[in-house]
């Protein structure tokens, strides 16, 4: 992975050319911090001197490349939810390790898993609601994350990210549930430790036009990387 000049712009990749990448891709563009060096396609090679991908093609891109690109380069990552297969996690954390690499996956919208330390037990219970999900609202989904992010491995990479974070897959349990149209997307949570229970939840009211949440959490872990005082 390339070291950039800590008091220079960080060359940096954008893959994915849709909403969200776009987007980061703009404000990538305006800012001093960063050196965007292409906005590229999902079949399209990422450059050497980059020193982070920002991957907002989801989990079909980082199934594939994600282990390659981690020999060389950081990673952030919109699709966790490829990340349910263990054989190609446990790849992913080798290559990362062989190589310095680092693996950064979004969004962080469920908190709890992040505040406990390793070797700590814990369960995660997730409820996420949003419209368009299936032809017709409903309940989709009431078990395992592991099962549900292989039948809609779209929807699930803030329940996936969360529980690698924190508990691990096997010890996360996801509903998911198609909300009438017009209806905010909601995910609630609750993490359970030893001792504690942290208990969250986000509602994404967002106007037409307005900048999409994944790219809003994107651009803002961007700019607390480069600011010099952080929160967290």
């Amino acid at each position: 992975m390339r070291a950039a000049d800590p008091d220079g712009a960080v060359p940096i990749v954008v893959v994915g050319r849709g909403r969200i990448g776009g987007a980061v891709a703009d404000w990538l563009a305006r800012g001093p911090d960063y050196d965007l060096l292409a906005v590229l396609g999902r079949g399209e090679a990422v450059p050497p001197a980059a020193a982070i991908v920002v991957d907002a093609a989801g989990p079909a891109f980082l199934r594939t490349h994600g282990e390659r690109l981690l020999a060389s380069h950081e990673v952030w990552s919109v699709g966790a939810a490829a990340l349910v297969d263990p054989d190609l996690a446990a790849r992913m954390r080798a290559a990362a390790r062989a190589g310095r690499g680092r693996l950064r996956l979004f969004t962080p919208w469920i908190a709890g898993p992040a505040l406990c330390p390793a070797g700590i037990a814990g369960r995660l219970f997730v409820r996420q609601s949003a419209p368009g999900l299936a032809a017709a609202p409903g309940r989709l989904f009431d078990g395992p994350l592991a099962e549900a992010a292989r039948l809609f491995p779209d929807h699930l990479n803030t329940a996936t990210a969360a529980a690698l974070a924190g508990p691990g897959i096997a010890a996360t349990h996801v509903r998911l549930t198609c909300s009438q149209p017009g209806r905010p997307h909601v995910i609630s949570s609750r993490f359970e430790m030893p001792g504690s229970t942290v208990s969250t939840r986000i509602r994404l009211d967002v106007a037409p036009g307005a900048l999409h949440p994944v790219a809003a959490a994107l651009v803002a872990a961007l700019q607390a990387r480069a600011a010099r005082v952080g929160y967290g």
